[in-house]
């Protein structure tokens, strides 16, 4: 294909060529057509050599494992036949998303031999979950005055999953620490019951079961006085994490990306949760898809999210009346319903939280300027967006708390912490079964 510049030039030099016979420019008569005939040559050699050799090499690229973990390192291959029986030059490069630290040969000018083959390799690192498409590859050559150029895109997509890291499936701080910060000073609602933690001791009356009694305390006061043991009842709570996965979770870009946070932050919440012997389950929804992962104590609803999570990407719109009338249907109502939403479209948020009356629910709004890479430019504009956008989260969240339901705004930097605190004060009201 010839570039725009080799039909400008080729052009020009033909107008040249009648000007002169025009005018009589003997000399420059045949300066013109020398010129002429070096571009012309240029590119008729191109396109009887490489540009005939080129789709006849043939590429192949492979990943050892379509399913990965961010910040793991994988090695990816790319290898090139030349199935000419001539000398082929070419440029290629490997297309992939910008969520992709890539180090090594994903681009390079290459020189093959007739049936040679050559294999180069590079180096991935995903930075962000979800569902993404390496390649295919591009190779290109060009002739030695640019003045044309053949493209080709070869080589199947490669579809990789990317999981949560391994480091993100775990609280962040080391479990001292974590009591350090959120359990000293809190005292618990407690209530006597059914339970193994030992709560007081009152009078026996009669009726009370034998295996209560505390035998160690019999006669202490009168000589012939029994007391029982009253134990602690063991309140437990299923949480629902319910995350919008619209589009409009997609704000950020590199490794900070609004949906990637959210979800690295619920997961560690998750295990922290499980830890207590509390249920937790996940609805991923928006307009596009929706996954309802029903509240377990066991380990199967962290491992249902991750493979949930690997396998999609933000998309469409985040219905909040569908989804309030979704999970009245697939939850209790002592099931603590958690909430988390940049709320980018606020259609129906007032119906919704009118149907959502009588649930146990708590909204975290999370403020999308928040997710956008820090920088030195621009300040004054960047305080003004804050500004503005903290404002406008602010003002969901106050329409929220008018109805009755707790709800805060949320950053990347605090999101995690007021999760546990929300659960912490769940555990602290007794609420739950």
């Amino acid at each position: 294909m010839i570039r725009k510049i080799g039909y400008l030039i080729i052009s020009a030099t033909i107008y040249n060529i009648f000007e002169s016979i025009i005018l009589g420019y003997k000399y420059y008569i045949i300066f013109s057509f020398i010129l002429f005939f070096v571009f012309t040559s240029d590119i008729l050699i191109f396109n009887l050599s490489s540009r005939r050799y080129l789709p006849n090499v043939e590429v192949d690229l492979r990943v050892g494992s379509e399913k990965v973990r961010k910040y793991s390192k994988h090695n990816v291959f790319v290898s090139f036949l030349n199935k000419n029986n001539g000398v082929v030059s070419f440029h290629y490069y490997v297309y992939t998303s910008d969520t992709f630290k890539l180090t090594g040969d994903y681009e390079n000018f290459l020189t093959l031999g007739p049936y040679e083959r050559v294999e180069k390799s590079f180096v991935i690192e995903p930075t962000t979950i979800g569902n993404y498409v390496l390649g295919p590859v591009s190779i290109y050559t060009e002739d030695g005055m640019k003045l044309a150029i053949e493209r080709l895109e070869v080589s199947k997509s490669v579809d990789l999953k990317v999981a949560p890291s391994l480091s993100e499936t775990m609280a962040a701080r080391s479990e001292r620490l974590s009591n350090m910060l959120y359990y000293t000073g809190v005292h618990y609602n407690k209530k006597a019951g059914e339970g193994y933690d030992f709560l007081s001791l009152r009078e026996y009356y009669p009726g009370d079961e034998i295996r209560y009694v505390a035998w160690s305390r019999f006669g202490r006061t009168r000589g012939d006085d029994l007391y029982v043991k009253q134990m602690e009842e063991e309140r437990i709570i299923d949480v629902l994490f319910v995350v919008d996965y619209g589009i409009g979770m997609n704000h950020g870009h590199d490794g900070i990306r609004m949906f990637d946070t959210v979800i690295s932050d619920v997961l560690k919440t998750s295990y922290k949760i499980r830890k207590n012997q509390d249920g937790v389950g996940f609805m991923i929804s928006s307009s596009a898809f929706e996954y309802y992962i029903k509240p377990s104590r066991t380990a199967r609803p962290v491992e249902d999210l991750e493979k949930v999570v690997s396998g999609i990407r933000p998309a469409g719109k985040f219905d909040f009346v569908n989804i309030v009338q979704d999970t009245k249907k697939k939850v209790k109502k002592s099931t603590l319903i958690m909430i988390i939403s940049s709320f980018s479209s606020t259609d129906n948020i007032m119906r919704g939280l009118e149907d959502l009356k009588g649930y146990k629910a708590m909204f975290f709004v999370l403020n999308p300027y928040e997710f956008i890479v820090d920088g030195t430019e621009n300040m004054t504009l960047r305080y003004t967006l804050f500004t503005r956008q903290y404002a406008i989260s602010k003002a969901i969240a106050s329409v929220i708390k008018s109805r009755g339901f707790r709800s805060d705004v949320c950053g990347r930097k605090d999101l995690y912490r007021k999760l546990v605190s929300a659960y912490i004060y769940a555990k602290m009201t007794n609420m739950g079964e």
